[in-house]
């Protein structure tokens, strides 16, 4: 996957390419086309957005997304935090009967596939970001019989022993192993090879919750606590028979919120905090050096350098890219990228690699010097 720009829209993307390798007449390609062509410009509720889907002049697939500036959910819900493992199922619960509904099944729910961004007044919602190996249920024969796709440490055990005949349930099933990890900061199913975590996930029973007691004054573990309850929840979300598990996400949810109270594992915060920091200073200016300047707010969008009149700060020279270099806020931060250029970008005297973005880290009312190849900027963070 790659951060690009939108010049059009002034917006981040994000854009998902197949291998090189796998030319758009390869199976990874159709399945990859027809992931675009059902998904774009279908809104489900926290699911990120597919807008547009094609193969370029050298027959290497693409897709465009929205792009989601959130974190992981570990990095908001911490071991023990009940509520906030409720919010995540209930969030994307929500969004996963969305989907059954609308006969997709997600097949690889993890959590590298989920972020939290910010929300008004609910400090952040949870969204699925990826839907990498989607089956559309209607297109049942699209999946040969015997194929296995998923990431084991999450996967049902059905989903292990052929995917083709994998319902709701497997999404529901890697749910719960998200909530149990989150819960006590480890998977319920450990092992080291494929083949111990087809028997821990068919045949093993679910290890009782260890719920970590951490000190607030020092963050160390001082012990653990049991949940019964929960542990009959997890009982039944992790049930090795599909038909015996949950039949909706939504009931997940509302059992696992009345579980959590009765086990004490609930404590709702009493301000609802944003994942992602607010920017106070976004805005800066930027000067060429005939002492023209542009002044931008980086939370309006990112803002483009070149010798490309469609450039929100163009720049003459024949020895600039068009789209030479970048300035964008992302996490709570400022960043400055080169977008590949064929001569390189240099701020503060550090020259830039291309993909690799670096952070802005001026207080505001300073600045700093960028440098274009042969051209001069000087860059000032506004208060």
């Amino acid at each position: 996957m790659h951060l690009c720009v939108d010049m059009e829209r002034r917006r981040l993307v994000v854009v998902k390419w197949l291998r090189a390798e796998l030319t758009e007449r390869s199976e990874a390609a159709k399945r990859f086309a027809r992931e675009g062509e059902l998904m774009a410009n279908r809104e489900f509720p926290g699911v990120v957005k597919v807008e547009e889907y094609g193969s370029d002049e050298f027959g290497r697939t693409w897709m465009t997304m929205e792009f989601i500036d959130g974190c992981s959910p570990s990095e908001a819900i911490e071991p023990g935090d009940g509520f906030g493992v409720h919010r995540l199922l209930e969030g994307i619960g929500r969004s996963l009967d969305e989907l059954h509904g609308a006969g997709v099944l997600h097949r690889d729910l993890k959590p590298d596939n989920l972020l939290l961004r910010n929300a008004p007044q609910q400090g952040w919602e949870a969204v699925i970001i990826d839907l990498g190996i989607a089956k559309w249920l209607a297109h049942a024969s699209a999946t040969r019989t015997g194929t296995v796709f998923g990431t084991p440490h999450y996967m049902s055990p059905e989903q292990f022993r052929d995917t083709k005949y994998v319902g709701p349930a497997t999404d529901r099933y890697a749910l719960a192993v998200i909530a149990y990890e989150l819960l006590c900061g480890v998977l319920p199913f450990d092992g080291e090879t494929v083949p111990a975590l087809l028997y821990q996930h068919s045949q093993a029973d679910v290890p009782p919750l260890k719920i970590p007691v951490v000190d607030p004054a020092t963050g160390q573990t001082q012990g653990f606590r049991q949940a019964p309850r929960l542990d009959l929840f997890m009982r039944t979300a992790l049930a090795k028979r599909p038909e015996a598990r949950f039949s909706h996400a939504a009931e997940m949810a509302k059992v696992f919120a009345h579980a959590a109270q009765m086990d004490g594992i609930w404590q709702e915060p009493p301000v609802h905090a944003a994942v992602v920091p607010q920017l106070d200073a976004a805005r800066i200016e930027l000067r060429r050096s005939d002492g023209s300047a542009g002044i931008f707010d980086l939370r309006e969008g990112p803002v483009v350098v070149g010798r490309h009149e469609a450039c929100q700060f163009p720049v003459v020279s024949p020895r600039l890219s068009r789209l030479h270099a970048c300035f964008y806020a992302q996490g709570g931060r400022l960043w400055i990228a080169d977008l590949q250029s064929q001569n390189g970008t240099a701020f503060g005297g550090r020259p830039l690699v291309n993909g690799v973005p670096l952070p802005i880290t001026l207080t505001p009312g300073a600045g700093g010097a960028v440098r274009l190849y042969d051209q001069d900027l000087y860059l000032r963070v506004l208060v």
